[in-house]
């Protein structure tokens, strides 16, 4: 039977002395934390992502080609008396923090904020009702979408007044980087999986990007070769990874058995990694084409 809930909007905010310590919302070093979302399905030609190309406006990484995603925010965080089950279905949060090697409250948080960002950026919402089925039309939820945008609300509070959860099948972990952006902010970035739910198609509806789509990954690779597209070390290495699978299914299955162990600053020594700091694009786009 669903649990009763308290719909009352604005009810993210909670007693301070029940909240998580700012000291323990921080990431690897007191990186920030973030998270993105390989969003993907099955094209006629095979595997594709959705990727957005963020504003020069940006102050982390104008420009380039991203997965949606963002920092975490402190209201992703739960309250320290956070039941785990509040709004969560699937796979457990304690779970999720195992496999990250993080506490329940920070997977609580990057999930949240995997969602959120997720939402806000591409209007594609992961969630599901109190029988763990899957929205298959978001579009009704465009004022909750905006909300979140402008911080007058939280995913908690969407969640409570919609009666909807997360849920830790639909997002799966795939990578870990803690890097810096070209503007010197260090971030401790989780990416995540998720396969594009059925009804529910992504938009380019966002401040934060000048153009999105569905790409093939090794289209975006390829123009980046050709300098005609901007990625961070991470995207590409995970771009590079995900070409090795054929379908949304197989990248879903590896990443039920992804290592989360951090991949730290530029690693420039690392082999799988060395084609992106050896090689250099010619630049066609205007300016400098890799990070």
């Amino acid at each position: 039977m669903p649990t009763e809930r308290n719909n009352t909007p604005g009810v993210h905010t909670h007693d301070v002395a029940d909240s998580i310590d700012v000291s323990e919302q921080s990431g690897f070093q007191g990186a920030r934390l973030s998270a993105t979302v390989m969003l993907l399905r099955d094209g006629a030609d095979g595997l594709e992502v959705w990727m957005q190309e963020r504003v020069l406006s940006m102050p982390n990484y104008p420009g380039i080609t991203v997965f949606p995603g963002g920092g975490v925010d402190s209201r992703d965080f739960p309250p320290r008396a956070w039941d785990d089950g509040e709004l969560w279905l699937g796979r457990s949060a304690i779970a999720l923090a195992r496999q990250l090697g993080v506490t329940k409250y920070k997977a609580h948080a990057l999930m949240f904020a995997a969602v959120r960002e997720l939402f806000e950026e591409t209007g594609t919402l992961l969630a599901v009702d109190d029988d763990c089925v899957l929205l298959d039309d978001a579009r009704p939820f465009h004022d909750s979408r905006l909300q979140l945008e402008s911080h007058e609300l939280s995913l908690t509070d969407v969640l409570r007044e919609s009666n909807l959860n997360v849920c830790g099948d639909l997002l799966k972990p795939f990578a870990r980087w803690v890097g810096r952006s070209e503007s010197g902010n260090w971030f401790d970035t989780f990416t995540f999986v998720a396969a594009q739910p059925e009804g529910q198609e992504p938009d380019a509806d966002t401040d934060e990007a000048d153009d999105a789509n569905w790409f093939p990954p090794r289209l975006l690779l390829d123009g980046w070769r050709h300098g005609l597209v901007r990625l961070a070390p991470s995207t590409w290495a995970q771009l590079s990874e995900i070409t090795r699978f054929e379908d949304t299914a197989e990248v879903l299955a590896a990443a039920d058995t992804s290592i989360l162990s951090p991949v730290l600053g530029d690693p420039v020594d690392d082999e799988r990694y060395r084609d992106f700091y050896t090689f250099i694009p010619v630049d066609r786009i205007g300016r400098r084409s890799g990070i």
